[in-house]
């Protein structure tokens, strides 16, 4: 497994109008692909959010399939001092992150994730590597944390 994917990403093709190069990236990486526990949480918040419905159900149905297809990561101590270590590290800069976004990071950093999201700014700061699957490549963000891996990709 290679890539961590955003809510945003997940989401995409539940859309009325969905982006076709991201459901065609999801579609080509599905193999690749793990998800946070936060982010299976963003998810079901979103459509908990929702007024009783036929959108809802439609999309506790996606949900419920979905949930049995994905690999989602565990929460683990190695991600809890992970996360430690990037909040003193961006405090000590006079820099911020959000938190949940910041977990995701984390779970990235320590388990050697590309982060694919179209939010890329919310992981700028965090060192980790940021493909935005609604524009084309790799984007890194190493200078935080230390050198970028090698890597170079096109979606």
């Amino acid at each position: 497994m290679t890539y961590l994917v955003d809510a945003n990403i997940l989401s995409e093709p539940t859309k009325p109008a969905p982006d076709a190069k991201v459901v065609g990236w999801l579609r080509k990486n599905e193999a690749e692909i793990l998800v946070d526990p936060i982010i299976l949480g963003e998810l079901r918040f979103g459509i908990l959010l929702l007024p009783r419905g036929r959108r809802r159900e439609k999309l506790e149905q996606w949900f419920a399939a979905g949930v049995e297809r994905l690999h989602c990561l565990p929460w683990e101590r190695e991600n809890g001092l992970r996360w430690a270590q990037l909040l003193a590290k961006l405090r000590a800069s006079g820099q911020a992150m959000p938190i949940k976004d910041s977990l995701i990071a984390a779970a990235a950093l320590v388990h050697d994730l590309i982060v694919v999201t179209r939010n890329r700014n919310d992981f700028r700061k965090s060192g980790v590597q940021v493909i935005n699957s609604f524009a084309s490549g790799l984007i890194s963000f190493q200078k935080q944390m230390g050198p970028a891996r090698p890597r170079c990709l096109t979606v």
